[in-house]
């Protein structure tokens, strides 16, 4: 089939190689290049990047509407929508025969939104997985096509989970869009009364409150790895925290937030939970690079009986 594909970042990337191995991709629309790093560089969205390598067209418009005329003269068959970055208008969604088909990164109608993997794991799920569907004016509304479900692990983080998604997506693409091709693609209601959310991650919400259970804490630590990023303060100063973790049943009666000495995690930075204690087994403190839990304790990090988040 003719496929013009959008989708922004690399974890869209997976789901393009496959559509452009089976398909004709005829136009690939993602969001603008912006400045990136220290030098502010302009840098290729990831997906735009992977399209000039596959030889496709490109179009980056700064409202999608801008893409209509385009499309028109390119007559795609099916809209395939991954991660773009913006809603799509009737206007966009109509633009091809068979409509618009969107995959996305839950078990709907479970984490309808923009962060569905963070918040699988921030809300403590024991599973996930990816859902195809056909895409109407709501936000992941439509009917779907076909889910694939995965077990989410105890060590899992947000990174890498959404590696394994990635894949799973182009094993869900493929199917749905052979049904498509033969007209045979199901169209499944989803139940809206039982719809969750997964909105939008911000910075701020990196910060942890050591008053929380170690539980909580640990899915706060994994869910926002590697962005945006849990983080604490050590002398004023931010220090960012990352997996691995370990749960520790006992917190030593400490403060919330005292750094602990636990014989159950030695190379690791341990800390006195509301309930329970964390152990993180990397860090990052301010002006420098990640590292190693166990390497940081042995420089500049702090003993034990010193608070975070003071």
């Amino acid at each position: 089939m003719r496929l013009a594909f959008w989708g922004t970042p690399d974890i869209a990337l997976p789901c393009l190689r496959a559509a452009a191995a089976e398909h004709q991709v005829v136009l690939c629309l993602t969001q603008p290049d912006r400045p990136a790093g220290r030098g502010r560089k302009l840098r290729r969205q990831p997906v735009a990047a992977l399209a000039d390598e596959l030889g496709i067209e490109v179009l980056q418009p700064a409202k999608a509407d801008e893409a209509l005329e385009r499309l028109a003269q390119l007559e795609p068959e099916v809209l395939v929508v991954l991660a773009y970055g913006q809603l799509l208008s009737p206007a966009v969604l109509a633009s091809a025969p068979l409509g618009a088909i969107n995959i996305h990164f839950s078990l709907l109608p479970a984490l309808r939104g923009a962060a569905p993997i963070n918040w699988a794991i921030l809300r403590g799920l024991e599973r996930t997985g990816v859902s195809s569907m056909f895409m109407d004016k709501g936000l992941d509304t439509g009917d779907m096509i076909f889910q694939k479900a995965c077990p989410i692990g105890t060590q899992e983080t947000a990174g890498s989970l959404a590696d394994r998604l990635a894949e799973m997506g182009a094993q869900v693409l493929l199917p749905t869009l052979e049904a498509l091709a033969t007209g045979s693609a199901p169209r499944q209601p989803q139940n809206h009364a039982a719809a969750t959310w997964a909105p939008m991650l911000s910075k701020s919400e990196g910060l942890l409150d050591w008053s929380q259970s170690a539980v909580e804490l640990d899915r706060r630590v994994r869910g926002l790895d590697p962005w945006p990023g849990a983080y604490t303060t050590l002398g004023g100063k931010p220090l960012k925290l990352f997996a691995p973790t370990k749960l520790l049943e006992d917190n030593q009666g400490q403060a919330p937030g005292t750094v602990l000495a636990a014989e159950d995690a030695p190379e690791m930075l341990c800390v006195a939970c509301g309930q329970g204690a964390l152990a993180l087994g990397s860090v990052q403190a301010a002006g420098k690079r990640r590292m190693e839990a166990a390497e940081f304790l042995r420089g500049a990090g702090p003993a034990p009986g010193e608070r975070l988040g003071v």
